[in-house]
Protein backbone atom coordinates (compact mmCIF):
# COMPACT_ATOMS: atom_id res chain seq x y z
CA UNK A 1 0.00 0.00 0.00
CA UNK A 2 2.67 3.34 1.14
CA UNK A 3 4.22 6.50 1.17
CA UNK A 4 7.00 9.35 0.55
CA UNK A 5 9.50 12.18 -1.33
CA UNK A 6 12.98 13.15 -2.74
CA UNK A 7 15.50 15.66 -3.98
CA UNK A 8 16.44 18.38 -6.37
CA UNK A 9 19.78 19.66 -7.39
CA UNK A 10 21.39 20.97 -4.21
CA UNK A 11 24.32 19.33 -2.47
CA UNK A 12 23.30 20.15 1.09
CA UNK A 13 21.95 17.59 3.52
CA UNK A 14 18.52 19.19 3.19
CA UNK A 15 18.26 18.79 -0.55
CA UNK A 16 20.20 15.57 -0.92
CA UNK A 17 20.28 13.68 2.39
CA UNK A 18 22.56 10.70 2.71
CA UNK A 19 19.88 8.90 4.68
CA UNK A 20 16.88 11.07 5.44
CA UNK A 21 14.78 8.34 7.06
CA UNK A 22 11.26 9.41 8.02
CA UNK A 23 10.37 12.85 6.68
CA UNK A 24 7.15 13.07 8.69
CA UNK A 25 7.01 16.35 10.64
CA UNK A 26 6.32 16.33 14.39
CA UNK A 27 3.08 18.15 13.69
CA UNK A 28 1.30 17.42 10.43
CA UNK A 29 0.38 20.49 8.41
CA UNK A 30 -0.52 19.04 5.04
CA UNK A 31 -1.71 15.75 3.58
CA UNK A 32 -0.89 14.72 0.03
CA UNK A 33 -3.11 11.93 -1.29
CA UNK A 34 -2.37 9.90 -4.40
CA UNK A 35 -5.47 8.73 -6.25
CA UNK A 36 -4.66 5.77 -8.47
CA UNK A 37 -7.32 6.44 -11.10
CA UNK A 38 -8.69 3.78 -13.43
CA UNK A 39 -6.47 1.73 -15.72
CA UNK A 40 -6.50 2.97 -19.29
CA UNK A 41 -8.26 6.26 -18.46
CA UNK A 42 -5.17 8.40 -17.74
CA UNK A 43 -6.85 9.90 -14.67
CA UNK A 44 -4.48 9.42 -11.76
CA UNK A 45 -4.51 12.51 -9.56
CA UNK A 46 -2.96 14.12 -6.49
CA UNK A 47 -5.01 15.85 -3.79
CA UNK A 48 -3.74 18.23 -1.12
CA UNK A 49 -5.40 18.96 2.22
CA UNK A 50 -4.32 21.86 4.44
CA UNK A 51 -4.99 20.71 8.01
CA UNK A 52 -4.97 24.17 9.56
CA UNK A 53 -7.10 25.89 6.91
CA UNK A 54 -9.30 22.80 6.35
CA UNK A 55 -8.88 23.39 2.62
CA UNK A 56 -8.91 20.55 0.09
CA UNK A 57 -7.53 20.89 -3.45
CA UNK A 58 -8.70 17.75 -5.24
CA UNK A 59 -6.68 18.22 -8.43
CA UNK A 60 -3.54 19.65 -6.85
CA UNK A 61 -1.02 18.32 -9.39
CA UNK A 62 -3.19 19.41 -12.32
CA UNK A 63 -3.72 22.85 -10.79
CA UNK A 64 0.00 23.44 -10.24
CA UNK A 65 1.42 21.82 -13.38
CA UNK A 66 -1.42 22.25 -15.88
CA UNK A 67 -1.33 18.57 -16.84
CA UNK A 68 -2.33 15.24 -15.37
CA UNK A 69 -0.14 12.68 -13.59
CA UNK A 70 -0.85 9.88 -16.06
CA UNK A 71 -2.26 6.37 -15.99
CA UNK A 72 -2.47 4.55 -12.61
CA UNK A 73 -0.54 6.11 -9.75
CA UNK A 74 0.73 3.21 -7.65
CA UNK A 75 3.05 4.67 -5.02
CA UNK A 76 4.41 7.92 -3.61
CA UNK A 77 7.39 8.78 -1.43
CA UNK A 78 8.85 11.90 0.16
CA UNK A 79 12.63 11.87 0.47
CA UNK A 80 14.60 15.03 1.12
CA UNK A 81 13.04 18.01 -0.64
CA UNK A 82 11.24 16.05 -3.31
CA UNK A 83 8.17 13.87 -3.81
CA UNK A 84 8.37 10.83 -6.06
CA UNK A 85 5.19 9.49 -7.65
CA UNK A 86 5.20 6.09 -9.34
CA UNK A 87 2.85 6.02 -12.34
CA UNK A 88 2.51 2.42 -13.47
CA UNK A 89 0.87 2.26 -16.90
CA UNK A 90 2.41 5.54 -18.05
CA UNK A 91 5.72 4.02 -16.94
CA UNK A 92 7.03 7.21 -15.36
CA UNK A 93 8.37 8.51 -12.06
CA UNK A 94 7.07 12.02 -11.44
CA UNK A 95 9.51 14.07 -9.34
CA UNK A 96 8.01 17.11 -7.62
CA UNK A 97 9.22 19.85 -5.33
CA UNK A 98 7.78 18.91 -1.94
CA UNK A 99 6.88 22.51 -1.04
CA UNK A 100 5.45 23.87 -4.27
CA UNK A 101 4.20 20.71 -6.02
CA UNK A 102 5.95 21.81 -9.20
CA UNK A 103 7.20 18.97 -11.38
CA UNK A 104 11.00 18.92 -11.49
CA UNK A 105 11.42 15.92 -13.77
CA UNK A 106 9.33 13.19 -15.33
CA UNK A 107 11.57 10.12 -15.52
CA UNK A 108 10.70 7.63 -18.25
CA UNK A 109 10.91 4.04 -17.02
CA UNK A 110 11.81 2.07 -20.14
CA UNK A 111 13.76 -1.09 -20.90
CA UNK A 112 16.84 -1.05 -23.14
CA UNK A 113 14.50 -1.99 -25.99
CA UNK A 114 12.21 0.94 -25.27
CA UNK A 115 9.38 -1.07 -23.68
CA UNK A 116 7.48 0.13 -20.63
CA UNK A 117 8.87 -1.19 -17.34
CA UNK A 118 5.56 -0.55 -15.52
CA UNK A 119 6.93 0.63 -12.14
CA UNK A 120 5.06 -0.37 -8.97
CA UNK A 121 6.60 0.52 -5.57
CA UNK A 122 9.39 2.75 -4.31
CA UNK A 123 11.85 3.03 -1.40
CA UNK A 124 14.78 5.33 -0.62
CA UNK A 125 18.16 5.07 1.06
CA UNK A 126 21.52 6.85 0.87
CA UNK A 127 20.65 9.43 -1.77
CA UNK A 128 19.08 6.84 -4.08
CA UNK A 129 15.54 5.72 -4.78
CA UNK A 130 14.74 2.13 -5.73
CA UNK A 131 11.72 1.15 -7.82
CA UNK A 132 10.20 -2.27 -8.45
CA UNK A 133 8.79 -2.79 -11.94
CA UNK A 134 6.78 -5.41 -13.79
CA UNK A 135 9.63 -6.08 -16.19
CA UNK A 136 11.00 -8.16 -13.27
CA UNK A 137 13.56 -5.58 -12.17
CA UNK A 138 14.48 -3.14 -9.45
CA UNK A 139 15.78 0.18 -10.79
CA UNK A 140 18.09 2.60 -8.95
CA UNK A 141 17.79 6.37 -9.48
CA UNK A 142 20.29 8.92 -8.20
CA UNK A 143 18.49 11.70 -6.35
CA UNK A 144 21.06 14.38 -7.20
CA UNK A 145 21.10 13.93 -10.98
CA UNK A 146 17.70 12.20 -11.26
CA UNK A 147 19.40 9.79 -13.64
CA UNK A 148 18.72 6.06 -13.78
CA UNK A 149 21.88 4.25 -12.70
CA UNK A 150 20.80 0.75 -13.66
CA UNK A 151 18.43 -2.13 -12.98
CA UNK A 152 18.84 -5.58 -11.47
CA UNK A 153 16.72 -8.61 -12.42
CA UNK A 154 14.79 -10.19 -9.55
CA UNK A 155 11.74 -12.50 -9.59
CA UNK A 156 8.46 -12.30 -11.45
CA UNK A 157 6.43 -9.09 -11.19
CA UNK A 158 8.07 -7.59 -8.08
CA UNK A 159 5.79 -5.67 -5.74
CA UNK A 160 6.76 -4.58 -2.23
CA UNK A 161 10.17 -3.18 -1.38
CA UNK A 162 11.93 -2.45 1.93
CA UNK A 163 15.53 -1.67 2.89
CA UNK A 164 17.11 -3.12 6.02
CA UNK A 165 20.71 -2.22 6.83
CA UNK A 166 22.59 -2.76 3.57
CA UNK A 167 20.03 -5.05 1.91
CA UNK A 168 17.04 -4.41 -0.33
CA UNK A 169 14.18 -6.87 0.07
CA UNK A 170 11.65 -7.28 -2.74
CA UNK A 171 8.53 -9.44 -2.89
CA UNK A 172 8.11 -11.26 -6.21
CA UNK A 173 4.39 -11.77 -6.82
CA UNK A 174 4.18 -13.34 -10.28
CA UNK A 175 0.77 -11.71 -10.43
CA UNK A 176 0.81 -11.15 -14.19
CA UNK A 177 1.68 -14.82 -14.71
CA UNK A 178 -1.02 -16.23 -12.43
CA UNK A 179 -2.38 -18.64 -15.04
CA UNK A 180 0.97 -20.44 -15.04
CA UNK A 181 1.58 -20.10 -11.32
CA UNK A 182 2.52 -17.21 -9.04
CA UNK A 183 6.00 -16.48 -7.77
CA UNK A 184 6.61 -17.15 -4.06
CA UNK A 185 9.94 -15.52 -3.26
CA UNK A 186 11.60 -12.49 -1.72
CA UNK A 187 14.74 -11.26 -3.47
CA UNK A 188 17.66 -9.91 -1.43
CA UNK A 189 19.81 -7.28 -3.16
CA UNK A 190 23.05 -5.90 -1.76
CA UNK A 191 22.82 -2.08 -1.72
CA UNK A 192 26.53 -1.50 -2.42
CA UNK A 193 27.03 -3.94 -5.29
CA UNK A 194 23.40 -3.66 -6.49
CA UNK A 195 23.39 -7.40 -7.20
CA UNK A 196 20.73 -9.93 -6.20
CA UNK A 197 22.40 -12.23 -3.67
CA UNK A 198 19.64 -14.78 -3.04
CA UNK A 199 15.93 -15.51 -2.93
CA UNK A 200 13.95 -16.64 0.12
CA UNK A 201 10.77 -18.67 -0.35
CA UNK A 202 8.02 -16.85 1.52
CA UNK A 203 4.69 -18.09 0.12
CA UNK A 204 2.55 -17.84 -3.00
CA UNK A 205 1.93 -14.32 -4.35
CA UNK A 206 3.66 -12.08 -1.77
CA UNK A 207 2.82 -8.37 -1.80
CA UNK A 208 3.16 -5.59 0.77
CA UNK A 209 6.40 -5.54 2.78
CA UNK A 210 7.36 -3.55 5.91
CA UNK A 211 10.06 -3.64 8.59
CA UNK A 212 10.15 -3.02 12.35
CA UNK A 213 12.91 -1.41 14.44
CA UNK A 214 14.67 -4.74 14.98
CA UNK A 215 15.03 -5.28 11.23
CA UNK A 216 12.44 -8.04 11.03
CA UNK A 217 10.38 -7.99 7.84
CA UNK A 218 6.66 -8.63 7.60
CA UNK A 219 5.00 -9.73 4.36
CA UNK A 220 1.36 -9.91 3.30
CA UNK A 221 1.17 -13.16 1.32
CA UNK A 222 -1.99 -13.23 -0.82
CA UNK A 223 -1.88 -16.88 -1.87
CA UNK A 224 -3.72 -18.10 -4.96
CA UNK A 225 -7.22 -17.76 -3.50
CA UNK A 226 -7.57 -21.51 -2.96
CA UNK A 227 -7.47 -23.65 0.18
CA UNK A 228 -4.17 -25.12 -0.99
CA UNK A 229 -2.40 -21.76 -0.78
CA UNK A 230 -4.33 -19.41 1.55
CA UNK A 231 -3.32 -15.87 2.36
CA UNK A 232 -1.07 -15.45 5.40
CA UNK A 233 0.94 -12.84 7.28
CA UNK A 234 4.60 -13.83 7.48
CA UNK A 235 7.74 -12.67 9.24
CA UNK A 236 11.33 -12.89 8.00
CA UNK A 237 14.12 -12.77 10.57
CA UNK A 238 16.73 -10.91 8.53
CA UNK A 239 19.59 -12.08 10.75
CA UNK A 240 19.11 -15.76 9.87
CA UNK A 241 16.53 -15.83 7.05
CA UNK A 242 14.00 -17.79 9.12
CA UNK A 243 10.39 -17.46 7.90
CA UNK A 244 7.48 -17.85 10.32
CA UNK A 245 3.71 -17.37 10.08
CA UNK A 246 2.01 -14.81 12.31
CA UNK A 247 -1.16 -16.48 13.68
CA UNK A 248 -4.59 -14.84 13.72
CA UNK A 249 -4.19 -12.77 10.55
CA UNK A 250 -5.72 -14.71 7.67
CA UNK A 251 -6.43 -12.15 4.95
CA UNK A 252 -3.79 -9.39 5.08
CA UNK A 253 -3.73 -6.74 2.38
CA UNK A 254 -1.78 -3.48 2.66
CA UNK A 255 -0.30 -2.49 5.99
CA UNK A 256 2.07 -0.07 7.68
CA UNK A 257 4.38 -0.47 10.68
CA UNK A 258 4.69 2.53 13.02
CA UNK A 259 6.35 2.41 16.44
CA UNK A 260 6.70 -1.37 16.05
CA UNK A 261 2.98 -1.85 15.60
CA UNK A 262 1.63 -3.24 12.34
CA UNK A 263 -1.68 -1.72 11.23
CA UNK A 264 -3.07 -4.27 8.80
CA UNK A 265 -6.03 -4.09 6.43
CA UNK A 266 -7.58 -7.54 6.75
CA UNK A 267 -10.46 -9.16 4.90
CA UNK A 268 -11.12 -11.42 1.93
CA UNK A 269 -12.32 -10.07 -1.39
CA UNK A 270 -16.03 -9.29 -1.24
CA UNK A 271 -16.08 -9.11 2.56
CA UNK A 272 -15.94 -5.95 4.72
CA UNK A 273 -12.42 -4.99 5.75
CA UNK A 274 -11.17 -4.44 9.29
CA UNK A 275 -7.92 -3.09 10.74
CA UNK A 276 -5.86 -5.45 12.89
CA UNK A 277 -3.14 -4.00 15.10
CA UNK A 278 -0.21 -6.33 15.79
CA UNK A 279 2.60 -5.71 18.29
CA UNK A 280 5.75 -6.73 16.42
CA UNK A 281 8.06 -6.78 19.46
CA UNK A 282 5.74 -8.62 21.84
CA UNK A 283 4.38 -10.78 19.01
CA UNK A 284 0.69 -10.48 19.80
CA UNK A 285 -2.48 -8.99 18.34
CA UNK A 286 -3.49 -5.86 20.22
CA UNK A 287 -6.90 -5.63 18.55
CA UNK A 288 -8.61 -7.27 15.60
CA UNK A 289 -10.89 -4.26 15.09
CA UNK A 290 -9.12 -0.91 15.50
CA UNK A 291 -12.13 1.20 14.52
CA UNK A 292 -14.02 1.54 17.79
CA UNK A 293 -16.94 3.86 17.03
CA UNK A 294 -18.90 1.69 14.60
CA UNK A 295 -17.73 3.47 11.44
CA UNK A 296 -18.09 1.04 8.55
CA UNK A 297 -15.68 1.04 5.60
CA UNK A 298 -16.37 -1.81 3.21
CA UNK A 299 -13.34 -1.57 0.93
CA UNK A 300 -10.13 -0.13 2.37
CA UNK A 301 -7.61 0.63 -0.37
CA UNK A 302 -4.69 1.72 1.80
CA UNK A 303 -3.69 2.75 5.31
CA UNK A 304 -1.33 5.38 6.77
CA UNK A 305 -0.51 6.26 10.38
CA UNK A 306 0.94 9.55 11.63
CA UNK A 307 3.78 8.41 13.94
CA UNK A 308 3.50 11.49 16.16
CA UNK A 309 -0.23 12.01 16.65
CA UNK A 310 -1.23 8.38 16.16
CA UNK A 311 -3.92 9.47 13.68
CA UNK A 312 -4.80 6.78 11.14
CA UNK A 313 -5.82 7.53 7.56
CA UNK A 314 -7.85 4.96 5.66
CA UNK A 315 -8.45 5.37 1.93
CA UNK A 316 -11.87 4.05 0.88
CA UNK A 317 -12.87 3.00 -2.62
CA UNK A 318 -15.61 1.23 -4.56
CA UNK A 319 -13.45 1.19 -7.73
CA UNK A 320 -16.14 3.11 -9.64
CA UNK A 321 -16.80 6.47 -7.96
CA UNK A 322 -14.41 9.01 -6.38
CA UNK A 323 -13.41 7.62 -3.01
CA UNK A 324 -12.96 9.02 0.48
CA UNK A 325 -10.18 9.50 3.02
CA UNK A 326 -11.10 8.94 6.68
CA UNK A 327 -9.04 10.11 9.65
CA UNK A 328 -9.32 8.23 12.95
CA UNK A 329 -7.66 9.17 16.23
CA UNK A 330 -5.36 6.78 18.07
CA UNK A 331 -8.36 5.33 19.89
CA UNK A 332 -10.09 4.36 16.67
CA UNK A 333 -12.70 7.13 16.65
CA UNK A 334 -13.50 9.03 13.45
CA UNK A 335 -12.15 12.61 13.47
CA UNK A 336 -13.12 13.69 9.95
CA UNK A 337 -13.62 12.47 6.38
CA UNK A 338 -12.62 13.95 3.05
CA UNK A 339 -15.24 12.86 0.53
CA UNK A 340 -14.99 12.22 -3.20
CA UNK A 341 -11.29 13.14 -3.27
CA UNK A 342 -10.42 11.11 -6.36
CA UNK A 343 -10.80 7.74 -8.01
CA UNK A 344 -9.25 4.93 -5.95
CA UNK A 345 -7.47 7.00 -3.27
CA UNK A 346 -4.40 5.25 -1.90
CA UNK A 347 -1.06 6.55 -0.61
CA UNK A 348 -0.87 9.46 1.85
CA UNK A 349 2.24 11.56 2.50
CA UNK A 350 2.15 13.59 5.71
CA UNK A 351 3.97 16.92 5.55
Amino acid sequence: MTITVVLLSGCSDINNPVDNGDNTPKEARTLLLLNEGSMGHNNSSLSKYDLSEKELVKDYFLTVNKRGLGDVGNDMLQYGAKIYVVVNKSSTIEVMDATTGISVRQIAMKTAGGEAKEPRRIAARGGKVYVTSFDDTVTRIDTLTLAIEGSVIVGQDPEGIAIVNNKIYVTNSGGLNWENGYDKTVSIIDVTSFIEEEKIEIGVNPGALQTDSEGDLYVAVSGDYTEAHPSTFRKINTSNGEVTTVPGIDSPFKFVIVDNKAYIINGSYGEPNSVIVYDCLNEKIITDSFISDGTSIEIMNNITVDPFSGDMFIAETDYINPGNLHCFDKNGKLKYSLTAVGLNPSVVVIQ
